[in-house]
């Protein structure tokens, strides 16, 4: 494999900067359909495959909000290749749908796991009626939405009275050596792991980017109250590598 040069690696990290200014859908959807063949390989690989065990976390905690209900509406939003609907299927009784606005992401998914009907657009208009499900969860996605508050609102509105929005993010920690630990290879060495399997490296550069400036603890919990539910709080996981936030409606 040809080494990469540093105008290479330079213009990587331009397009990541450029494209998180921007985060239109068009250029979320074109990245995301490009990491598509090596997407879950890479979320396994440099997660450490600690990716599917905050997965299952979301969905146990979904389990104990449902409670009794014996036939639970899930949507799972910016879905994927569909690993978060698949571990919210597992909920019994539940019937669970994805959605994403990537066709090659969902193209993936429906081969994964045919059972789960997915459905392709943009969270900022769910095509759903309101009150519809009892829960909306979204694995590492609302940071890519080109306008957060309406997709939060779109979340609520798709809710029905007393459901629950779950999102996991990952999560820059806060214990001073930690984080200096976690920037330093999230920054440095992420991005040229991915760059070794992956033809869109510039994909792994934004993902810093996205995460620092993404809203985290406080800042997020106010932005889901602001979206109009009535309570929201917060769960680090993993010494504080990754985050899901519950907020009700």
């Amino acid at each position: 494999m040809a080494k990469k040069t540093d105008s290479s690696v330079n213009r990587s990290k331009e397009t990541a900067e450029s494209l998180f200014r921007s985060k239109s859908h068009a250029s979320i959807e074109h990245m995301f359909d490009e990491v598509a063949p090596t997407y879950d390989f890479l979320n396994h690989l440099l997660s450490l495959g600690i990716d599917n065990y905050w997965r299952s976390n979301a969905a146990r905690k979904a389990k104990k909000l449902i409670g009794a209900n014996p036939a639970p509406a899930i949507l799972d939003v910016a879905t994927g290749t569909g690993d978060l609907a698949h571990a919210m299927a597992g909920i019994p009784g539940s019937t669970v749908q994805g959605f994403d606005l990537s066709g090659n992401m969902l193209e993936i998914a429906r081969k994964k796991y045919p059972e789960i009907t997915f459905k392709q657009g943009y969270a900022e208009k769910l095509p759903y009626e309101d009150a519809s499900f009892d829960i909306v969860c979204a694995g590492f996605g609302a940071r890519n939405f080109e306008n957060l508050s309406q997709g939060l609102r779109e979340f609520h509105r798709v809710l029905k009275p007393g459901g629950h929005a779950l999102v996991i993010e990952p999560m820059i920690p806060r214990i001073p050596l930690m984080k200096t630990m976690y920037l330093i290879y999230f920054k440095k060495v992420l991005p040229k792991i991915a760059g070794m399997f992956s033809k869109s490296s510039f994909a792994y550069d934004y993902l810093p980017h996205s995460v620092e400036e993404f809203p985290q603890d406080e800042a997020f919990t106010s932005i889901l109250k602001e979206a109009g539910f009535s309570s929201a709080e917060y769960h680090p996981m993993t010494v504080e590598t990754s985050i899901l936030y519950v907020a009700r409606k």
